[in-house]
């Protein structure tokens, strides 16, 4: 696993991994690709079934967000999740964002920065909390540990998400993403958040520090270590633990990780930023084909 996935894993606390197929023995599909109505909308969503999940038990739920122009599919290559599922023993959805652009079959969310999305008054706050209460109420999961996490777009879905309905999710996870300068000025979650960032010091598409991200929109975001600060503050973390830079194990990927912690918040809330130095707006341990564009993509092992 690469760190990320490790991350992850420590991250959100699995249970009921091991290696016998009960899905198959219940007859139960690996996936399934099934529809939300919401705001006259057929909202769109996949849904992976580990092997250990026989329909009795109560697993642990991760709903993922992609990123802009991705689809419910794309979002699975680019995370590696559903191996991930079947080792640990979690269910994990892909919801799909709303159309965006013909030519492509991409898909965008509204995280209200503007976008297209926004513009029509698409709601996808609401879309992924119904989306969770169906979950719930057609499989056996977790209620105590349901986590949602995003990339990019996704990732600022998921930041507004933490602010505005964070009531059905244990913890948050956001990478190549940060918060609209909005919710920093103004937003007031009501709650301690369990909160976890991944961030390229080098990203080309969303600034390190404040400023814009992406050309659809002109609306602020704030910089990753604002956004960090915001939650440490939000959930009065009292322990700032000593950073650690992780095991340089990949030598030619052109970027290390630096992992900030900080404890003791309030309901034993904490927040966590894994700053990969040189690192581009790419999830790490998984190689992108525009590099180019995008940056260097971490591939260093975890050390821990």
């Amino acid at each position: 696993m690469k760190f990320l996935i490790a991350t992850l894993t420590v991250l959100f606390p699995l249970l009921y991994g091991n290696n016998n197929d009960l899905r198959a023995q219940r007859n139960l599909p690996e996936f399934v690709e099934s529809f939300v109505s919401h705001q006259n909308n057929q909202r769109r969503y996949i849904l992976h079934i580990p092997e250990s999940y026989d329909g009795t038990q109560e697993p642990p739920l991760i709903v993922y967000l992609h990123g802009a122009r991705g689809t419910s599919e794309t979002a699975q290559s680019f995370t590696n999740f559903n191996k991930l599922s079947n080792d640990s023993g979690f269910l994990v959805v892909y919801p799909q964002g709303f159309f965006l652009d013909p030519s492509s079959n991409r898909f965008i969310w509204a995280v209200g920065r503007g976008l297209a999305a926004d513009s029509i008054g698409i709601d996808d706050v609401g879309f992924i909390d119904k989306l969770v209460t169906t979950l719930k109420g057609q499989y056996k999961i977790n209620a105590k540990m349901v986590y949602l996490c995003g990339f990019s777009n996704g990732g600022f879905l998921t930041q507004r998400i933490a602010f505005e309905k964070n009531q059905q999710f244990a913890a948050f996870g956001t990478l190549g993403g940060t918060m609209n300068q909005s919710k920093y000025g103004n937003g007031d979650p009501g709650r301690a958040i369990l909160m976890m960032y991944v961030f390229g010091s080098a990203d080309p598409l969303v600034p390190y520090n404040d400023g814009t991200a992406g050309a659809a929109t002109t609306r602020p975001i704030v910089g990753i270590e604002k956004a960090v600060s915001f939650w440490v503050a939000n959930n009065n973390c009292k322990t700032t633990i000593p950073s650690v830079n992780l095991p340089d194990t990949s030598t030619l990927d052109n970027s290390t990780v630096t992992v900030y912690e900080y404890t003791n918040g309030k309901c034993n809330s904490k927040v966590k930023f894994y700053k990969v130095n040189g690192g581009g707006h790419t999830w790490p341990g998984i190689k992108l084909s525009n590099q180019k564009t995008h940056g260097e993509t971490n591939l260093d092992r975890p050390g821990f």
